[in-house]
């Protein structure tokens, strides 16, 4: 054992890791803009070389669980079964006595390290947060979960602000590697883990509130919507929708997909999930509309004004239906 392995407690046994292993899904809130992900990388390369990580992504909005939660539920179907290491966590300060650093100060403290089995035969190896709750039932539900608590398996003096690096990645190598689920911890109920849940739209009449699950790259707005949902509110494809957020009102057009629109305007669509989404061709729908995850947004049928000449306001009989002039269009992008 080379000093350098010394300090840092990662030598495997001898043929621990050097045969094949499987995969290692990676999500995290790490970013790209420093050695975080390779450390990590580098963390299972020595415990299992046979491993293959991918990288499912890792620029969930820092310590935002709800958002990391989404992002794998729906990309965890498409992944390779394996090990799915998912590390998005805050940090809460523990008020027990016996928590507390010298001098009476309060310690910080993280949620427990879990790793879940799922029915296709995947592992999760996450905060026990909610991390990975919204991806279990996608995967057949839970059927085994153990509390990572076996410290023989991390790395020596795991520190608190990564334990992705000291605590996660050598457990979900090991695992990938082989290791039996039993032997990172003592089994508990699964009962006990921490669940979340994502928020519906709610159908009032002819319109619904619903809010931004996700911006993505594109700045695109993906909605916590179906078109059923917005069929049970009398909007169709092909129809006109009157869209309200951020103290703004937008006339769009409920088309297929963007490209339905001409270059610079809004629709509201589906995206590759087929949810709805509101987006802009060969523009930010993020930036045209204002919007960032967790808005509220308010979609429904355009106000209509009573036909001219008609009793208390009926149209019968008074030709096509005059769409209400106080909505604001959206200009082109330059």
């Amino acid at each position: 054992m080379t000093s350098s392995e010394a300090s840092t407690g990662i030598a495997a046994a001898a043929g621990d890791g050097a045969g094949s292993a499987g995969w290692v899904n990676f999500l995290s809130d790490y970013g790209l803009d420093d050695t975080c992900v390779g450390v990590v990388h580098g963390v299972i390369a020595r415990h299992a070389p046979g491993a293959r990580v991918l990288d499912v992504c890792h620029a969930v909005a820092a310590q935002d669980i709800e958002h990391g939660a989404g992002l794998l539920a729906d990309s965890v179907c498409y992944l390779p079964v394996g090990v799915h290491l998912a590390i998005v966590e805050r940090l809460d300060v523990a008020a027990a006595a016996d928590s507390a650093r010298p001098g009476g100060h309060p310690a910080a403290s993280a949620a427990r390290g879990v790793a879940i089995r799922t029915a296709d035969g995947s592992t999760f190896v996450a905060p026990d947060n909610g991390l990975t709750s919204l991806a279990w039932d996608i995967l057949g539900g839970v059927v085994a979960a153990h509390e990572i608590s076996n410290p023989a398996l991390w790395l020596p003096l795991p520190s608190v602000v990564f334990r992705g690096r000291d605590v996660y990645a050598p457990v979900a190598a090991r695992l990938a590697a082989g290791l039996a689920l039993a032997e990172v911890g003592p089994r508990i109920d699964a009962g006990s883990l921490v669940r979340l849940t994502r928020p519906g739209c709610v159908v009032d009449d002819d319109h619904l509130h619903a809010r931004v699950l996700a911006v993505d790259h594109f700045g695109n707005l993906s909605l916590n919507v179906t078109r059923q949902d917005l069929e049970a509110a009398g909007v169709l494809l092909g129809d006109q929708v009157e869209i309200r957020a951020a103290g703004r009102q937008h006339l769009l057009p409920f088309t297929y997909t963007y490209g339905d629109v001409p270059v610079g305007r809004a629709a509201l669509c589906e995206d590759a999930l087929h949810r709805v989404m509101l987006a802009v061709n060969c523009g930010r729908a993020s930036d045209l509309l204002r919007l960032r995850r967790g808005d509220a947004v308010v979609i429904g049928q355009p106000p209509r004004e009573p036909a001219f000449g008609s009793p208390s306001g009926s149209a019968e009989g008074a030709g096509p239906v005059a769409r209400a002039t106080s909505v604001v269009s959206l200009p082109a992008l330059a």
